[in-house]
Parts: structure tokens; C-alpha cells; sequence
């Protein structure tokens, strides 16, 4: 529910660069999206919380105390406590998705930078550097670092850094690099 949200903003993050990221998955289908204070002038969020509070005891006939659900207070169901870690993995919520390609591309000062990246089941199966830089190697060198890393910002912010190893003259470029793709990938 959307009670007064940037909807330009929204669009952005509904449709995506083109260029960045092509899915393999399922297209989305277009809908229309308000804000309920365009519908109901003035609504609040605490009167939202308390119509779906009253519409859930209504339909289900009986009013209970609210539980608030943590990792850090969870209730004491059969199974919940497992359910519960498998559902906040890193596997069940990235490494089932579809396989995708992710394309990157940057200009630093040093020059410019284009990643792309083809994942599946949260792997990335294949990665390919292109660049202007008058000193390629290192970025040559994480090409082939990213080959069956996990595709997670940190995962690849490793990677980036521990080229500092081999090519300690490249060190300002090389964390600049890690920087954004630890950004570009959240």
C-alpha cells in the first residue's frame, strides 16, 4: 500500500535501465499505481494500520494482541525457527533467482569501465571487462576473479580489493572500482 510515495521515483525503480539489467525471467505487467491520499485526502498511516487491524479481526471473527515477529523474539511455532532462517538466507532470497545478465558501466578519471555479468542461481557463470584504461590489467586480472563468485556486493568488493595484492600502484583505481561495484550491485 502506498500511502504518499514519490511516484517518479517509483516508476524508476519499476522500470529499470534497459542497458542494466535484462532479465530472463518473467516481464512484469503494467498496473496502475495512486497514493491513498490521492484517493482519501489526509489519511494517516496510523489510520491505515488500525482499518487493516479491524478489516483482519472482522474477517477472521476474533480480536487478539499483536505479536511482533524479530530474529531476535520468535514466536514458539512448530518449525518457525527453521522456516524462519531459510526464508532470511542468502540462498532462498537470491540463489533461486532466474539467471540474468547485469551490465555495468562507469567513467573515472583513469578512464572508463564497463562490467558485464551473466548470473545463475546467484553465481556469476561468466564476466567480461571492457576498458580505456591505459593500464588494463587489473581489471583483466577481476574478470577472471568473478568467474563463480557469489554476485554480492561484498562478494565482489573482495574480490576488487585483493587484486591490491599483484598490483599495489593500481591501489587508488582498484578501490575506487570496489567502491561502485559494491554500490551498482545492491
Amino acid at each position: 500500500l502506498l500511502l504518499n510515495a514519490d511516484l517518479s521515483r517509483l516508476a524508476n525503480y519499476l522500470n529499470p535501465d534497459k542497458k542494466k539489467l535484462a532479465a530472463k525471467g518473467i516481464t512484469s505487467v503494467r498496473s496502475r499505481v495512486t497514493n491513498l491520499t490521492e484517493l482519501l485526502p489526509g489519511i494517516t498511516h496510523e489510520q491505515v494500520c488500525e482499518a487493516i487491524t479491524k478489516a483482519f479481526f472482522a474477517h477472521y471473527g476474533e480480536r487478539v494482541e499483536a505479536e511482533i515477529i524479530s530474529p531476535d523474539k520468535t514466536p514458539d511455532l512448530p518449525n518457525f525457527a527453521e522456516t524462519f532462517a531459510r526464508q532470511s538466507s542468502w540462498e532462498w532470497n537470491f540463489g533461486q533467482a532466474p539467471a540474468f545478465s547485469h551490465l555495468l558501466d562507469e567513467r573515472f578519471s583513469w578512464g572508463g569501465v564497463e562490467l558485464h555479468f551473466d548470473v545463475e542461481k546467484g553465481h556469476i557463470t561468466r564476466a567480461q571487462v571492457f576498458t580505456d584504461s591505459l593500464n588494463p590489467a587489473p581489471l583483466e586480472a577481476l574478470a577472471g576473479r568473478l568467474q563463480g563468485c557469489l554476485y554480492r556486493a561484498d562478494m565482489l568488493q573482495q574480490e576488487c580489493e585483493a587484486l591490491l595484492v599483484d598490483f599495489p600502484d593500481q591501489e587508488k583505481e582498484l578501490r575506487e572500482l570496489s567502491t561502485w561495484i559494491a554500490g551498482a550491485v545492491r
